[in-house]
């Protein structure tokens, strides 16, 4: 009986086998497929300004720096709120006392990388931060020259951004998509190959510009002229999209 079960079992493999090598390679058959990568900009006036500008005040103690700089930050505020009608909003302030660190060499002096060095404080700054924001292009250089003739304060930075920002960038985004379609018609036109639908398509990098402009400047030669702020024509948003097609022959 024994013997009987076994060869039943073996010719049943026997029969099988062949069936199932005829049908392995096509269930293993992989699809064509084309993936391309699409790149898109797309250029935008900007129409916003981020300024960063500081007021600071030093002292060799934390008394001689708080009081001062409290009042040369209270008249900076007011000289900013004042210029609110001008299209300035002040978004955010910040307010920090650091240290001023010397390094002075211990007695004996001995020079030469023997030498020992102690980290003495040599004094405080005082620092307020304003972040601005200026909507107003066509008053940017008049503002920026109000407040640095106040005498109070240093420009850090200023950046050119634009109030649509995620349009901008879903703009480019379009841009990368018709790049990858561009490219991979160019690639499957000339091999009679069409392209079917989409398989996969996946995100890339969406930039928007830093947008940082050069650090307004006067020229010596007339101290009381207005600071010239000169904003880029455009901004480029950038973007990119890996698209992953279906192909056949065409006609098929």
């Amino acid at each position: 009986m024994y013997i009987r079960r076994f060869l039943m079992a073996f010719f049943a493999s026997a029969i099988l086998t062949p069936v199932f090598a005829q049908t392995q390679p096509q269930e293993m058959r992989r699809e064509p497929l084309m993936t391309v990568l699409g790149k898109g900009k797309h250029e935008v006036r900007p129409d916003l300004a981020r300024v960063a500008v500081t007021v600071t005040t030093e002292g060799k103690t934390l008394e001689s720096v708080n009081n001062p700089h409290q009042d040369r930050a209270t008249r900076a505020l007011k000289i900013l709120e004042g210029l609110q009608s001008l299209g300035l909003e002040i978004e955010k302030s910040n307010y920090r006392v650091d240290e001023r660190r010397v390094q002075r060499p211990i007695p004996p002096v001995q020079p030469g990388p023997g030498q020992r060095y102690e980290n003495l404080v040599e004094g405080y700054t005082a620092t307020t931060t304003f972040s601005l924001k200026i909507a107003a292009m066509d008053k940017l250089n008049e503002i920026v020259t109000k407040v640095t003739d106040s005498n109070l304060f240093q420009v850090h930075s200023v950046r050119f951004q634009v109030v649509q920002e995620r349009m901008a960038l879903n703009q480019a985004r379009r841009s990368a998509m018709l790049d990858a379609k561009e490219q991979a018609l160019a690639y499957a036109e000339p091999v009679d190959l069409e392209l079917k639908e989409i398989i996969a398509i996946t995100d890339g990098e969406a930039e928007a510009p830093d947008g940082y402009a050069d650090m307004p400047m006067r020229r010596a030669t007339s101290p009381n002229s207005t600071v010239q702020i000169i904003p880029p024509a455009t901004l480029e948003f950038n973007a990119s999209v890996n698209v992953t097609w279906r192909i056949a022959p065409r006609g098929f």
